[in-house]
């Protein structure tokens, strides 16, 4: 059971997000939906009683496919979202995963479904894109710190 609740008009989430970079950190793989004008990170939300080092290795295999990545912790990121009437609070551990397989193609859709569309893009050119969390730039461009991000779209 995913670890989550939902209270009257509020929601809570703890989630899990993945950095996946290729082998060089060239590229930085990111995704969007179908209607969404901006692109976030690959992952999910954390199952009861399951590490998150687990939960990004098993969303990152639901999602793509892809196992064997080496993952290290990146940052931590508060989220605080107002979206179709709920005011929404997110825990998010983000890790950083390094992707060792060739790149057959920079744009293609998720494993679960044709509304998701991912995409390797150049980290040269993040700055070009709308993220959410935004502040995860950051963290895309110098990789080798750790973050705790705080965004709050409530205001």
């Amino acid at each position: 059971m995913d670890i989550k609740y939902i209270n009257d008009d509020f929601r809570f989430l703890y989630r899990v997000s993945g950095v996946i970079f290729n082998k060089d950190k060239t590229k930085v793989l990111l995704f969007n939906c179908e209607g969404r004008n901006f692109y976030m990170l690959p992952g999910g939300k954390i199952k009861q009683k399951e590490e998150s080092l687990i939960s990004i290795k098993r969303e990152i295999e639901e999602e793509l496919g892809y196992k064997n990545l080496k993952y290290s912790f990146l940052a931590i990121s508060e989220e605080f979202v107002e979206d179709k009437g709920y005011y929404n609070q997110q825990i998010n551990l983000i890790y950083q995963g390094i992707f060792e397989g060739n790149i057959d193609k920079t744009k293609f859709k998720g494993l679960e479904g044709d509304w998701v569309n991912f995409e390797w893009i150049d980290v040269d050119k993040i700055n070009n894109y709308e993220i959410f969390p935004n502040e995860i730039k950051k963290a895309i461009i110098n990789p080798n710190k750790i973050y705790h991000f705080v965004e709050n779209l409530t205001k």
